[in-house]
């Protein structure tokens, strides 16, 4: 990926959509997103695409999921709350096959999709009770999901719907970021109030910490999102301290880059962290309302987004995830909803 020149940002702009109908339509269905002619793409020509917007969702309705007449009949008599639609998106993840995992910590549910065979899901339920405040999101190897809870200060572990067991104790004083190492079967845990990382094995066992409050390098100011490579290095967005520091899989400080400014290559609110394929480094600047792209020394290589409601816009975005085929998935929050990216590699362009 080359370095861009300073330029303009995203100008292409989407109109709301707006419920209209039958009181069914009006309860439980929601309209389809505008259609385009064309995808949405960044940069623009006549410079190489480098990300393609593949799809924006809010409501299961968006990925053609619909509730039988009768489902809806009963709910609505019953009066339950039936908004199966994403609230206040945070932690994002997902995998190979077309599942997505959304932590909407305004609802408190997880919200489950499957792209591939169009179903959807939303669960809560826990060994402590109701999630209160689910924000980060990973899963292991074997599909078991990992989700902190900032409020009840634990990470809960799902097997499908169902809570299978519960980590952490009450040291965890803010859990927020989480990624797993699926080869080391490892867990890393970021412990905002309390400035460092904690990591688990994929049991619960705590193995060690890294970090403690401050601005030299290894240290931290209130942290909130990781990452993990191929390599198992360990990225931390240090939030204000308005940087990326990365770790080794043992914890040990390998660099960092990053600074408080205006310029594009800085933080003003860096949030979700990820890394694609080829090494980039993918962090959501939350204030600035855009994604930026870094090499591992920290040079920009890309930026977009602006605040908006179309394709490619966003309002504060949080959440970032990156599959293995470098699909981007990102928690755009305030626009209560996520979108789906492709990162255009070189030989996709061929």
């Amino acid at each position: 990926m080359k370095l861009l020149s300073r330029g303009i940002y995203i100008l292409l702009i989407v109109g709301a959509v707006t419920a209209s109908g039958a009181v069914f339509q009006a309860a439980f269905a929601a309209p389809p997103e505008t259609t385009v002619s064309s995808p949405w793409v960044w940069p623009l020509p006549p410079e190489q695409p480098r990300v393609q917007h593949i799809k924006t969702v809010i409501t299961p309705q968006d990925l053609g999921i619909t509730k039988g007449f009768f489902a809806k009949l009963w709910e609505f008599i019953a009066g339950e709350d039936t908004a199966d639609r994403i609230i206040s998106p945070h932690g994002v993840v997902a995998d190979d096959g077309g599942k997505v995992y959304v932590a909407d910590w305004g609802a408190g549910r997880i919200h489950y999709f499957d792209f591939e065979k169009k179903k959807y899901d939303v669960f809560s339920k826990t060994k402590l009770g109701p999630l209160q405040s689910p924000i980060g999101i990973a899963l292991d190897g074997e599909g078991l999901l990992y989700v902190t809870d900032s409020i009840l200060r634990r990470v809960f572990v799902f097997s499908g719907t169902k809570n299978k067991r519960v980590i952490g104790d009450d040291a965890l004083l803010r859990p927020t970021g989480i990624a797993v190492n699926k080869k080391e079967k490892t867990l890393y845990v970021v412990d905002t109030i309390g400035h460092r990382v904690d990591v688990y094995d994929l049991d619960g066992k705590k193995r060690f910490s890294f970090g403690s409050n401050g601005s030299d390098e290894a240290k931290f100011n209130y942290p909130t999102h990781v990452a993990i490579d191929a390599a198992g290095d360990v990225y931390v967005v240090d939030s204000l301290n308005f940087r990326i520091q990365i770790f080794n899989k043992e914890g040990k400080f390998l660099s960092r880059f990053g600074g408080t400014g205006t310029s594009i290559h800085d933080f003003m609110k860096p949030k979700g962290i990820a890394v694609d394929s080829e090494g980039h480094i993918w962090v959501s600047d939350s204030f600035r309302n855009t994604i930026q792209v870094f090499d591992r020394q920290g040079r920009l290589l890309l930026i977009f987004g602006k605040v908006g409601i179309g394709p490619g816009q966003f309002n504060v975005p949080e959440g970032l995830f990156i599959d293995s085929r470098d699909r981007l998935v990102v928690a755009d929050s305030y626009n209560y909803r996520i979108q789906l990216f492709q990162y255009l590699k070189e030989r996709s362009r061929n």
